[in-house]
C-alpha cells in the first residue's frame, strides 16, 4: 500500500463534495425587534444593549436642593388648571379653523388672547396665517 492511497481517497470525496447538487430553501425574514413582529423577549435584551451603547455623561454639573416644577408633583387644582386651559386652547383652534376653511368661510380675520394675536388672510388658493406670541412670529401658508 502506498502513501498515495488517502491522499486519493480525500480527492475523491473533495470532488463527490464539489459534484453534488446543490439545495437551498426559501430565506424567510424574522424581525428582531418585538415592536416590528419579532420575538417579545427580546425585548429586555435589546432594551440593556441601548442603555450599553448610551454614552454616559457623568452626574449633573447643576445640582439643586429645591424640586424643580417639571418634577415637583401637580396638586388637583393645577392639573385641572392644565386640562381647563388645554381645552379652552383646542377650543379656540376649532373656532379659527372653522373661520379659515370652514362652511361660512372668511378671507380675513384676527384673534387675540393671553398675549398672543393671530391673524389670517386669503391670498389666492393659499391662506396665510401669522402667529405673534410677542416674542416671536411665526407665519404659516397652506393651501385653501
Amino acid at each position: 500500500m502506498t502513501t498515495s492511497h488517502p491522499k486519493r481517497m480525500a480527492l475523491y470525496f473533495g470532488l463527490a463534495l464539489v459534484a453534488a447538487p446543490a439545495s437551498a430553501g426559501t430565506l424567510l425574514y424574522q424581525p428582531v425587534n418585538p415592536n416590528f413582529g419579532g420575538n417579545p423577549l427580546n425585548g429586555p435584551w435589546l432594551q440593556s444593549q441601548a442603555g450599553l451603547e448610551k454614552p454616559n455623561y457623568g452626574p449633573s454639573t447643576q445640582q439643586s436642593t429645591l424640586p424643580s416644577a417639571a418634577t415637583a408633583p401637580l396638586s388637583q387644582g393645577q392639573q385641572f388648571a392644565n386640562l381647563l386651559t388645554s381645552q379652552l386652547y383646542a377650543s379656540l383652534a376649532n373656532q379659527i379653523t372653522q373661520a379659515i376653511f370652514g362652511p361660512n368661510a372668511q378671507t380675513s380675520g384676527t384673534y387675540s388672547f393671553g398675549g398672543t394675536t393671530i391673524s389670517f388672510q386669503t391670498v389666492g388658493n393659499n391662506v396665510n396665517i401669522t402667529v405673534n406670541d410677542g416674542q416671536t412670529i411665526t407665519q404659516i401658508s397652506v393651501p385653501k
